[in-house]
């Protein structure tokens, strides 16, 4: 390419950018991009809504509290009121991630979580609900494995007390 092309390509994208700046400036809505700007082709799959990041950010930190609650947090084996009160504080910290972001990038954590509380509840067919929740709504192996692997157990101590 010539050098004097060089400049004439240089300067017509220069003027371009100017023209769009001017323009974006009209405005304030126009400063920010649309959202068709980033949308994806026809042969792309279907576009996810944005999610809000203040929504995530509150529902990831009930996730992990109620992670810290159910794994970390033990009241004594003989206080049945202290593992009520922690198996229901668990569940409403789920449930609630369920009721205000249904769209959570972690939903499948929480589906599976929600089954071990059922499970250690006692309430057996809730927790087979939301492991296959769990299931329909990841793509992680690891996740799917590990739910597979509590229903399996499920069936086999629903088996035993049958048999």
């Amino acid at each position: 390419m010539k050098p004097q092309s060089k400049l004439i390509a240089s300067l017509l994208l220069a003027s371009a950018f100017a023209a769009s700046t001017a323009l974006a400036g009209a405005g304030d809505s126009c400063r920010t991009p649309s959202l068709a700007a980033f949308q994806q082709g026809p042969g792309r799959g279907p576009v996810a809504l944005p999610r809000d990041p203040e929504i995530e950010k509150q529902s990831s930190h009930n996730l992990e509290v109620a992670k810290f609650y159910f794994y970390k947090r033990k009241p004594d084996k003989n206080d049945k009121d202290g593992w009520a009160r922690l198996n229901k504080s668990v569940e409403s910290r789920l449930l609630e991630i369920i009721d205000t972001n249904p769209n959570f990038s972690r939903i499948d954590d929480v589906y599976f979580m929600l089954g071990e509380v059922y499970k250690r509840i006692g309430e057996i067919d809730k927790a087979i609900e939301n492991w296959n929740r769990a299931i329909k709504e990841t793509s992680d192996e690891k996740i799917k494995s590990e739910v597979q692997k509590r229903l399996d157990e499920t069936k086999n101590l629903s088996k035993e007390k049958k048999g």
